[in-house]
């Protein structure tokens, strides 16, 4: 083998095991009790963390439609979509809310909007990993992963993988 394909191996391993290891980290399991408390609640009281611990509900938003995008700033496809989540909300703003759901450390999120100041909230994935991908249906758990939700705070949609701008601007045409 040549240095290339060497150091090409090295760097996917150790990529797929620090993969494995904020999986590990970030998405502790679903209990019964959280398994049970899902099946009896509607999508308007899924809860959200603030980066600054605040609590919130998918209910607390008014606008009629809600997108709730799940992300991680290590995510290279999540990242190039954001640039288009911004668009939406500055385009859309009294019709549509974009909340991003993201996939790491406070700190690391933080320094990320730093360098991409984003016009929508943030809030930590945290230990509702795998609550949160029940509820929205991300039966892969991979990331970027969009769900579009209708004034009746039902799913309408959702999205596994970077969606663009059009295609954005076609899930709210058909839900406002």
């Amino acid at each position: 083998m040549n240095r290339n394909t060497i150091i090409l191996l090295l760097v996917s391993t150790i990529s797929m095991i620090i993969g494995v290891g904020l999986f590990q980290v970030f998405d502790a399991p679903t209990t019964t009790a959280e398994t049970d408390e899902l099946q009896t609640t509607s999508l308007a009281s899924i809860p959200f963390v603030g980066l600054d611990d605040s609590r919130h509900e998918l209910g607390d938003w008014q606008e009629p439609v809600i997108i709730v995008n799940f992300w991680a700033p290590w995510c290279v496809p999540c990242r190039r979509e954001i640039p288009a989540l911004i668009e939406i909300q500055k385009q859309y703003d009294s019709q549509v809310k974009v909340l991003g759901v993201a996939f790491d450390s406070v700190e690391n999120i933080e320094d990320f909007e730093r360098s991409l100041p984003m016009n929508y909230p943030s809030f930590i994935a945290g230990s509702k990993i795998s609550m949160y991908s029940a509820a929205f249906g991300n039966s892969s758990g991979a990331l970027p992963f969009t769900a579009f939700i209708d004034k009746n705070r039902e799913l309408h949609s959702k999205h596994l993988g970077e969606l663009t701008i059009e295609q954005m601007r076609e899930k709210i045409a058909e839900m406002l």
